[in-house]
C-alpha cells in the first residue's frame, strides 16, 4: 500500500467516524490517540551501557 493510499484510507475512516460519532468525539479521539503513540512505539534498549557513557574513563 503506498503512502497516498493509506492517507486516502485512513482519512475516510476518519469521515465515516465523524459521521457515526459525531466531529468532536473524532478529534477527541484523534487527540488520544497522538497523546498514545509514545507508549504504543516499541522501545529499543541499547545492549552495551559503554554507548550511552561514552566509554570507560581511566584517564581520571
Amino acid at each position: 500500500m503506498s503512502g497516498k493510499a493509506a492517507i486516502a484510507a485512513l482519512t475516510a475512516l476518519w469521515g465515516l467516524l465523524a459521521a457515526a460519532t459525531g466531529s468532536h468525539a473524532a478529534i477527541v479521539i484523534a487527540g488520544v490517540l497522538c497523546m498514545a503513540t509514545p507508549v504504543l512505539l516499541p522501545r529499543s534498549v541499547p545492549t552495551d551501557r559503554t554507548v550511552l557513557s561514552g566509554g570507560p574513563r581511566d584517564d581520571r
